[in-house]
């Protein structure tokens, strides 16, 4: 897989991180200490420049406190930047679906996510505004679509004609999000030749694998198959 230099590495379910070819270091989705597929050794991420939110469910924001220790720029949607900001978390960027920020190491565009994005505070259900995914565009060309939590939907042949991702990263467990069945139309739809898969093994519900998405997409497409922990470029 070719990731222009950059180092991505799968810390399992949904939380990534990538290292660019310029030495930034980019975290999407804190969950480490709680998240049972995270391997011990990489449950701190150590110093970080930039974090990426997709919504506010536990799995995504667990450890958002021990993550942003190093003070990076975290990136949110609007209601959730504010529970962000509201718990203590510095350098919030909070913005919408369509709009675009410089961050240390990339570009960063919000897109829509079909999902929920409710918070969990102290035993309380607060607003967490629409989930959403990101565009990356890292500054040696490579381009990422992290589509985040969301099932299929035909508006992703759209981002992928204004974008042109070169990597795009797919939820592909089930349950929660869309499994294979509905990932095989996602790489249709954003004409994805290489492909990453979360959201998939950390419980038993989430049935879904990259051998599966794989083996129904064919040759033409390169299916990461990543354990937690391993990482390419």
């Amino acid at each position: 897989m070719d990731l222009k230099g950059n180092r991505v590495t799968w810390l399992g379910h949904g939380t990534w991180l990538w290292e660019t070819s310029d030495n930034k270091r980019i975290l999407i989705d804190a969950w480490l200490d709680g998240n049972p597929s995270c391997p011990d050794e990489l449950k701190d991420p150590g110093h970080l420049d930039t974090i990426l939110v997709t919504h506010g469910h536990f799995d995504h924001i667990g450890d958002i406190e021990k993550a942003a220790a190093s003070k990076p720029v975290v990136v949110a949607i609007f209601e959730t930047g504010h529970y962000l900001q509201s718990i203590g978390i510095e350098n919030v960027v909070q913005m919408n679906k369509g709009g675009a920020v410089d961050v240390p190491g990339a570009r960063v565009t919000m897109t829509t996510a079909h999902h929920s994005g409710g918070i969990l505070h102290e035993g309380q259900h607060i607003d967490g505004g629409d989930p959403a995914g990101f565009i990356i565009e890292f500054a040696d060309g490579l381009v990422v679509y992290h589509a985040g939590d969301t099932c299929v939907f035909g508006d992703m042949a759209l981002i992928a004609e204004i974008y042109e991702p070169s990597v795009v990263v797919l939820p592909i467990g089930d349950h929660f999000t869309m499994g294979v069945r509905e990932a095989i139309h996602a790489v249709r739809l954003t004409k994805a030749t290489q492909v990453l898969c979360g959201h998939w093994g950390t419980f038993p519900v989430l049935v879904g694998t990259p051998t599966s998405l794989q083996e129904a997409v064919g040759h033409g497409v390169e299916v990461a198959n990543l354990a937690p922990g391993e990482s390419l470029g």
